[in-house]
């Protein structure tokens, strides 16, 4: 398997508990934990699913028995655990912005920039930022746990977006890709929003908009997959074949979770509208 997965990039300055970086950095890891997250849900999903109370209220089914109910404790730790990951998404927007800022301020090119042929955007904020993007997504699986613990069901969409995160991120910091600042960058800032989104629902507080959130998830893939193909056109840019298997693992991923988003979007705010219009 070392020809499959050789070794990969040193580890980054300053990250905190550097003697697990190498637990986390084999290649086992991401997939295992991802097999057996995507096991647990196939046995603990729920035959039929409750609705959270957003949907309720736009649904003309939506029964009291149907809708999932939530005591103080869950309510307080729901908004505390999302409130936590809109502020760490913030943190990382702002501190990947920064670098690129830096990065492509200080290149003698923009080809050098984007390509990171001197390691500034990876040594000075890609690496770190990254490898804690990459950690993040393991603990996001609390997301799931606290629908499953709702009485709701876990969907594709959901399983998928979690254990297909878990290893594309691994790729991109196991071999120092530099197309990875596309998913740290782009996916922060649109989970700084979701989860101040997800913060404010889980206490009662509905702002509009939830669909322009969905708009802009899948804006993110489209455009993020067109940037991270570029990359394999410009000359001379990914130095490696472990960072262009990066790219591909990431593009995989990326094309049925654009697609399977574009499906839920359909779906939900279609059967809005129709119900807007039967009322």
């Amino acid at each position: 398997m070392e020809a499959l997965f050789p070794s990969g990039s040193p580890m980054p300055a300053g990250i905190p508990y550097p003697e697990y970086y190498d637990f986390f950095m084999n290649w086992k890891t991401p997939l295992v934990i991802a097999g057996l997250y995507t096991i647990s849900i196939a046995l603990l999903n729920p035959p039929t699913s409750k609705v959270s109370r957003v949907v309720a209220k736009s649904a003309t089914d939506a029964t009291p028995a149907k809708v999932s109910q939530s005591s103080s404790a869950m309510t307080a730790f729901v908004f505390v655990h999302n409130l936590l990951l809109c502020a760490y998404s913030a943190v990382t927007f702002f501190n990947m912005a920064r670098g690129m800022t830096a990065s492509f301020g200080r290149a003698d090119s923009i080809k050098n920039a984007y390509c990171d042929k001197d390691s500034f955007l990876w040594n000075n904020s890609l690496g770190y930022w990254g490898y804690l993007f990459y950690l993040s997504k393991y603990y996001e699986i609390i997301d799931t746990i606290i629908i499953l613990l709702k009485g709701r069901r876990s969907s594709l969409l959901q399983t998928y977006h979690h254990a297909g995160a878990m290893i594309t991120m691994w790729s991109g910091i196991h071999y120092q890709s530099t197309p990875v600042w596309i998913f740290v960058l782009f996916n922060s800032f649109i989970h700084s929003i979701m989860y101040a989104y997800y913060a404010l629902t889980s206490v009662g507080i509905n702002p509009p908009g939830k669909k322009y959130l969905t708009s802009m998830q899948i804006t993110q893939f489209l455009v993020g997959t067109t940037l991270a193909v570029s990359y394999l056109f410009v000359p001379n840019c990914l130095s490696t074949p472990g960072q262009k298997f990066a790219i591909a693992i990431n593009v995989a991923y990326l094309c049925p979770l654009t697609y399977l988003f574009l499906d839920f979007a359909r779906r939900t705010y279609s059967s809005a509208r129709k119900s807007k219009k039967s009322e």
